[in-house]
């Protein structure tokens, strides 16, 4: 059984057993508070990462606005030991879409995935049935003020080239303990009765310019040594997370 005859008789199972919401179902429930645990995976570049845990405490109106509280900690952030940061973030989350439109969608975009891929075609057309699954988008825009405990790290080498001459020293210094970040973030939003599974990339961008990338790198041969030093202070994170609706 190929994969366009496997997504139809999915779609109309799912047609079956959960039928076009009504309208009561497709509005915006009022005054709906979530508790969310998840766990970021920050994404920079040449510089080392770690996960970032988050837990929130959101309330939602029925115009689809809201906010979101939170704490989050990271074991190192740009290779420096524990940061501790509170979230504060005003929300908007669109209409609940109908569980036939939901259907509907992920199967058209899963057989326009089928049709496009030579290779792998059953990998990418469940991928885009289930991410095109989702109940309703939120947007979000806030800041993070936040504490670094930890000092900055420790100088890392590596050689490289014909012979090894070459050589490379990496480290971070933390500049200040005080931390502020701007953040803004897409999330993906499935429910499950009365819980969420939520797909939320964010992008960060530090105010405060709490690290500084030191490279330093040289040619034992020749003997020359150059010097490289630039701020770290943006990153993007993706957050997977688990919420309960009250």
């Amino acid at each position: 059984m190929n994969i366009t005859i496997r997504l139809i008789l999915l779609s109309v199972i799912l047609m079956v057993f959960f039928p076009d919401a009504s309208a009561a179902q497709n509005r915006i429930e009022s005054n709906e508070i979530i508790s969310a645990v998840g766990v970021n995976i920050p994404m920079y570049k040449n510089v080392g990462d770690d996960v970032l845990t988050s837990v929130y405490y959101g309330h939602y109106y029925p115009n689809g606005t809201g906010f979101r509280i939170g704490f989050q900690y990271s074991p190192s952030v740009a290779d420096v030991n524990n940061y501790f940061g509170m979230p504060v973030a005003f929300t908007f989350r669109t209409r609940t879409r109908a569980a036939g439109k939901r259907i509907e969608s992920a199967t058209v975009e899963a057989f326009e995935s089928a049709a496009y891929s030579n290779d792998e075609v059953v990998k990418y057309s469940i991928g885009s049935f289930l991410m095109n699954l989702f109940d309703r988008i939120e947007f979000s825009a806030g800041i993070t003020p936040g504490y670094v405990l930890g000092d900055s790290s420790a100088p890392r080498e590596s050689n490289w080239g014909e012979g090894f001459d070459n050589w490379k020293k990496t480290w971070t210094e933390k500049r200040y303990e005080v931390a502020l970040s701007v953040d803004a973030g897409i999330g993906l939003n499935y429910s499950i009765w009365r819980f969420d599974i939520k797909l939320m990339p964010e992008f960060h961008y530090n105010l405060i310019n709490n690290y500084r990338l030191h490279i330093e790198s040289g040619n034992e041969s020749t003997g020359e040594i150059t010097y490289n030093t630039r701020p770290v202070r943006w990153f993007f994170s993706f957050c997977g997370g688990l919420a309960y609706r009250f």
